[in-house]
């Protein structure tokens, strides 16, 4: 029985059930910055991959179509669903959405500031589900809709081949990849979803390279990691998360330790770097920022900048992000909820495996050094770019930002923890947890939008 509830296969199956669940219920544009996501990874399918500045604005020419479609599922104010308790989502909006087409003679230029500086590869599986999908029909709600399955497929996919290498705590990679926040961006047009799929696979094929058997890395694991390394610093830039190949140890590389790191990771800079120059020279302001201004800010008053950093970091808020706050951030699960799901990781993390992996202190070192500095420059880059420009007491961090590290802070927690037997129960407990979790989903959805 065993071997049909390992913990990849119960990922999968989860994910699939709830994730093509909410694909098809959760109302078009009901997740945060779908809009913006879907005229993105359209621009993509249509291999438009640069964004151009038309009066102040950032975007690309695309089908008028695409916004008359955006504007019919959230007219009369009903951008947010939730919370607008008279409205509910029907079969009628659904037969209204389906008369939306693509016209490729009437080209309209659609503003998307916010998206228009990722890169393509942040949106390949969702616009290549577009894409495919429009070789047999023009019917714009197909094509989101296909975008959001090849999302899901993607990430699944993705975590599955993680949850599969990692060399323990296999079932607290189950736990936080099949969050709510996660399923949802999952089976969503968002480009978070590719991030959190390949930083966790990076993640585990580097924890598995540093603990299997083999003396030394192949070529093909060494290709396999700079590939990886390419997409996670194409999707976003900001993140540091490649550091975290140096928990590999010295004596696993054949050769040249410091030449062949550099190996894998000099694609991933130069490019990504170049994109970087590029996105830097079309990007405009954002939600009213201004760069300057706070960069001063940075340097007057280091330490309050320092405080404002931890004060954002251990927001209650940022911690209900992390599991679940769906909708447009404003569809928050029960208190209960966000409890129980806390209680079961920590178990996982406590007494799920027995400790036969142990990292040494230069792999903690590693761990602490790079969580702490992604976490700075990720509330830096949004304090800088996001955040208004009269406001120096706030970040406006949104907590699905710091989801890639959650696993790494629990492989730091069990690095601590003697764990002398393997507890038999925890499996039940994760089985029953997933289950009760993906109902309660499904409920929350159909109360919510219908």
């Amino acid at each position: 029985m065993d071997k049909y509830l390992k913990s990849e296969k119960v990922f999968l199956i989860f994910s699939i059930l709830t994730g093509l669940f909410m694909v098809f219920f959760v109302p078009p544009f009901q997740s945060q910055d779908e809009p913006n996501h879907f005229k993105r990874a359209y621009s993509v399918a249509v291999f438009k991959n640069f964004s151009v500045q038309n009066d102040s604005k950032l975007g690309n020419f695309l089908p008028c179509a695409i916004q008359d479609f955006i504007n019919s599922a959230s007219d009369s104010g009903k951008e947010v669903i939730y919370g607008h308790s008279s409205y509910r989502y029907s079969l009628n909006e659904v037969k209204k959405l389906f008369k939306y087409k693509i016209n490729k003679n009437e080209q309209c230029f659609l503003n998307y500031p916010n998206m228009a500086i990722y890169s393509p590869f942040a949106y390949l599986p969702q616009s290549l589900g577009i894409f495919a999908m429009s070789l047999f029909s023009a019917k714009i709600l197909l094509l989101f809709l296909t975008g959001r399955v090849f999302n899901l497929i993607l990430y699944t996919i993705l975590c599955f081949y993680a949850i599969k290498s990692t060399p323990f705590l296999k079932w607290a990679f189950v736990i936080v990849l099949s969050s709510p926040m996660c399923i949802a961006l999952a089976a969503s047009l968002s480009a978070d979803a590719v991030l959190i799929g390949f930083c966790s696979i990076f993640l585990a094929k580097v924890l598995q390279y540093s603990f299997n058997e083999q003396p030394y890395l192949s070529k093909k694991q060494l290709l396999l990691l700079s590939v990886l390394a390419l997409m996670i610093a194409m999707i976003k830039q900001s993140f540091f998360f490649l550091l975290f190949i140096f928990l590999i140890p010295v004596s696993k590389f054949k050769k040249n330790y410091i030449f062949t790191i550099a190996l894998i990771l000099i694609p991933a800079v130069i490019f990504s770097g170049m994109w970087s120059l590029y996105a830097s020279s079309i990007m405009v302001s954002l939600n009213n920022s201004d760069a300057a201004s706070h960069i001063i800010y940075i340097i007057h008053h280091p330490l309050n900048y320092l405080v404002l950093q931890i004060k954002t970091l251990f927001n209650l808020e940022v911690l209900y992000q992390l599991i679940g706050v769906l909708g447009w951030k404003n569809l928050y699960l029960s208190n209960f909820y966000y409890s129980i799901f806390l209680i079961v990781l920590f178990c996982n993390i406590f007494c799920c495996t027995k400790n036969k992996i142990k990292f040494d202190k230069t792999q903690k070192l590693v761990i602490c050094f790079s969580v702490i500095l992604n976490i700075l420059v990720i509330q830096t880059l949004t304090f800088l770019y996001w955040t208004y420009k009269t406001n120096f007491s706030y970040i406006e961090l949104q907590g699905r930002y710091l989801l890639p590290f959650v696993l790494p802070v629990c492989f730091l927690i069990n690095s601590y923890i003697n764990t002398t037997k393997e507890n038999h129960y925890i499996k039940t407990v994760n089985l029953l947890f997933l289950c009760v979790s993906g109902i309660y989903l499904i409920f929350t959805v159909l109360r919510v939008y219908y």
